[in-house]
């Protein structure tokens, strides 16, 4: 049970990312309109590599379910659980908890620290 725990976690975290970086792809990034042209490269870049960041979290978990023993897979978890909820808590003081991104990298933290 707690493999499938696991991979639910890392396809939450892995949907989270891929759905992050589209719609900042197509609404977000470009309403950067203010600032100098390397402000907005540097915006781009950190926005994006978050989404990579949050993605290879939930290949990781998915991974780790799949083909690692249970101690490495608690060192696997916990590293992906610090990235995910930093992201989280990041959001929510950010925003002042008016975006859900911070609800779901929760949730998928805690399906991953369930699942470990």
């Amino acid at each position: 049970m707690s493999d499938t725990i696991l991979i639910v976690a890392g396809l939450g975290g892995a949907i989270i990312a891929l759905v992050h970086g589209y719609l900042g792809q197509t609404i977000v990034i470009p309403s950067f309109s203010g600032g100098s042209p390397s402000m907005r490269r540097v915006n781009h870049a950190v926005f994006q590599l978050s989404t990579l960041y949050w993605f290879a979290g939930g290949i990781a978990l998915i991974y780790a379910a799949v083909f690692i023993d249970q101690g490495e897979r608690t060192i696997i978890v916990a590293m992906v659980s610090f990235l995910y909820i930093t992201g989280a808590v990041g959001n929510l003081w950010a925003t002042r908890g008016r975006h859900p991104g911070w609800i779901l990298l929760t949730v998928v933290t805690g399906l991953a620290i369930i699942g470990a």
